[in-house]
């Protein structure tokens, strides 16, 4: 039995100029930590600190 799987590229984000400017629009509209917090909401945490403190 063989799987049917479509080619996947990697890094792939948007696949035309119409998406790429649909996720553009959806990003300006991003609530910033103030307004998640209004909501009793959290923001996604930073990576970067992550790797900084096993560095350490």
């Amino acid at each position: 039995m063989e799987k049917k799987v479509p080619n996947i590229e990697n890094g792939t984000m948007a696949r035309d100029m119409k998406e790429l400017k649909d996720l553009g629009k959806q990003m300006e509209h991003l609530r910033d930590g103030l307004e998640l917090a209004e909501d009793e909401r959290i923001s996604d945490p930073i990576q970067l600190e992550d790797i900084e403190e096993k560095n350490e």
